[in-house]
């Protein structure tokens, strides 16, 4: 009984010493108590793109079977995936500065792929920050818009699903582009 009037507050205070020392120290914990941490919250934001009727019109003599091809016809990029986890296009310009990508998919897995926008730079490519839109694996077609791209750039979109068990099945359509 006289040890465990000893042990006891030891092990309280090796526990908050613990937890003082998990949150960076008497003063970080101090600040995160009172709200005036000078960390940085990480959200998770995704661009979901929304739901839309407008149907995907796939250029005439596309090989809609292949693994993986892609078509410019008529101002617009198509895509077509048939078990894939990630690709890239091509590069091409947007003169406009707006790509608008429709999209659509189905997976056994994961249920939702993203399509991104990357820039070309020297060495390689740089990716747009806000480009990614995610996609549900529904079979609906689905829509986002990314703005505020240089004209005078030539970037490429990629396409990636976060499986390596299961695969991707869908096509894109993104107007506004130029070879």
């Amino acid at each position: 009984m006289k040890y465990l009037k000893f042990i006891i507050p030891l092990v309280v205070v090796a526990i908050l010493a613990g937890v003082v020392i998990s949150n960076g120290g008497p003063v970080e914990m101090l600040r995160n108590m009172l709200g005036l941490s000078s960390q940085v919250q990480e959200t998770e934001t995704k661009n979901w793109a929304a739901a839309t009727t407008d149907p995907i019109m796939v250029p005439e003599g596309t090989d809609t079977t292949a693994k993986y091809t892609n078509v410019v016809s008529n101002g617009s990029l198509y895509a077509i995936y048939n078990g894939i986890w990630s690709r890239d296009t091509g590069y091409f310009t947007v003169p406009s500065g707006t790509l608008t990508i429709t999209a659509c998919g189905t997976a056994e897995g994961t249920q939702q792929y993203k399509i991104a926008v990357w820039k070309k730079v020297d060495g390689g490519a740089e990716y747009v920050v806000g480009s990614t839109g995610y996609i549900k694996t529904d079979g609906t077609n689905y829509r986002y818009t990314v703005t505020g791209l240089d004209p005078a750039a030539s970037y490429r979109i990629t396409v990636s699903y976060d499986s390596s068990k299961y695969y991707l099945y869908g096509m894109f359509q993104a107007e506004g582009v130029a070879v």
